[in-house]
């Protein structure tokens, strides 16, 4: 999934934040009573902006903007978490 097919798009987050996990660095999503993920910090932070009202290209722009790190450096990895969690059903694009 690369960035610019996607960059319209407005992706929406599946499941329900439980709890950080014991390591106490990444964060447990429940998708159902028997499908639980443990994501890392930066998965989460991305799964938590995914609210159906924000494009991709907003996202990565925000995302930008938080960490100062230039937005076309962001766009290839940010896509490649939004891909991973649509894998995993954690959010719907």
């Amino acid at each position: 999934m690369n960035f610019e097919e996607i960059k319209d798009k407005k992706p929406q987050k599946v499941g329900e934040f439980l709890d950080k996990a014991e390591n106490g660095e990444n964060y447990i999503i429940k998708l159902s009573e028997d499908k639980i993920y443990e994501v890392a910090p930066i998965a989460y932070y991305i799964w938590a902006m995914c609210d159906g009202e924000k494009t991709v290209n907003q996202i990565v722009d925000e995302v930008s903007k938080e960490a100062n790190i230039e937005f076309d450096q962001l766009k290839d990895p940010i896509s490649a978490v939004l891909d991973q969690l649509q894998q995993a059903s954690l959010i719907t694009l």
